[in-house]
């Protein structure tokens, strides 16, 4: 703190109350008394704030370690999770792969089916049609 100046202090006193004191007034005792014991209240009260911020940084810093290891433990589970779900998607995909490849020879195979059964209609018909007229042409 700044050192306190005895004449200033009896210098305002004269001035704004008209009180005259000399520097060996008890009244300045009880003055620089009293500064000294500010002094002392202000020394002990800043060691006190200085040692609590300092325990607070450091329990701070056990927080920060402590929260470290818990994000790292979950990152690392999560990590050990990824391999099994993308199986399971890449599985589930496969089967709907399989079920899309399924589909399209289904859809292919309808018109060939179809195209098959007409031509055998066809055929039958026809060789239906040439026995009749064979059998005409014979029973006559």
């Amino acid at each position: 703190m700044a050192e306190l100046n005895i004449g200033n202090l009896v210098g305002e006193l004269a001035r704004r109350y008209g009180i005259r004191l000399d520097s060996g007034d008890p009244a300045i005792a009880i003055v620089v008394l009293n500064r000294l014991v500010l002094e002392n209240a202000s020394e002990e009260l800043t060691d006190s704030i200085a040692r609590r911020l300092a325990q607070f940084e450091a329990s701070v810093q056990k927080v920060e370690y402590r929260a470290g290891k818990l994000i790292a433990q979950e990152v690392s589970e999560a990590a050990a999770c990824v391999p099994a779900i993308l199986q399971n998607d890449i599985d589930a995909a496969g089967v709907k792969a399989a079920h899309l490849v399924y589909m399209v020879d289904q859809a292919h195979k309808r018109p060939v089916t179809t195209r098959w059964l007409v031509a055998g209609l066809v055929t039958a018909i026809g060789l239906l049609g040439i026995g009749f007229y064979v059998g005409m042409f014979l029973h006559r």
